[in-house]
């Protein structure tokens, strides 16, 4: 299997699996929705309420995770060294992407793919950029304006974290963007449509 990997830095923030989910557009049913998944996840501890952790040996027995993961060690050579984090899908019977794998070296360097139930492709990844330099990406730097002028009092904050996610399945590519206040537990989270620059709407946090 060939895939076509952006090629960037590898600065990617510290994701949960429901949140990388979330980021890369994919859905996941709630194991409390449905009594039965309810009670396989409560059995065997599943992650977003539907995927199994599993080895590194276990998900590269899948002809599928190997050859994704052969082909991100090639455009990517540095994140041979980075530990392997994965996960499959137990509960949907392919509703949902068969295995989510994360590379992961630290909470600030890793690199996410999942791979698809029904073509064994990839579904979406999730590849971190530098948030010094994220602005000389295409289209960042007229959103971020416009995210200012219509948000003036973020202009004192700093993007202090940045990733793009690559959606295959729903062709669709965005930049997302965090800027923290002074107060870290203050932060304003934005999207930015890789080809158009258009804004996706901003999420607030406390945290």
């Amino acid at each position: 299997m060939k895939i076509n990997l952006k090629k960037t830095s590898v600065r990617l923030t510290a994701l949960g699996l429901a949140t990388a989910i979330s980021l890369s557009g994919a859905l996941v049913v709630s194991a409390n929705e449905n009594p039965t998944q309810k009670t396989v996840a409560q059995n065997q501890e599943l992650y977003a309420g539907t995927y199994k952790k599993l080895s590194a040996s276990e998900a590269l027995a899948d002809k599928a995770v190997k050859a994704a993961m052969d082909n991100v060690y090639v455009q990517f050579p540095e994140t041979k060294s980075y530990e392997i984090v994965a996960y499959q899908d137990v509960v949907s019977k392919g509703e949902y992407d068969k295995y989510v794998i994360r590379l992961e070296k630290d909470s600030n360097n890793f690199f996410h793919f999942a791979i698809d139930s029904k073509t064994g492709n990839l579904s979406y990844t999730i590849q971190s950029l530098d948030a010094a330099t994220v602005l000389s990406y295409p289209n960042v730097k007229s959103a971020v304006d416009k995210f200012y002028a219509s948000h003036p009092e973020a202009k004192s904050y700093v993007i202090s974290n940045a990733n793009i996610v690559d959606n295959f399945v729903g062709k669709f590519s965005r930049y997302n963007l965090t800027f923290t206040g002074k107060d870290p537990k203050q932060s304003i989270t934005i999207g930015i449509d890789v080809k158009t620059g258009e804004i996706i709407p901003t999420k607030k946090q406390e945290l």
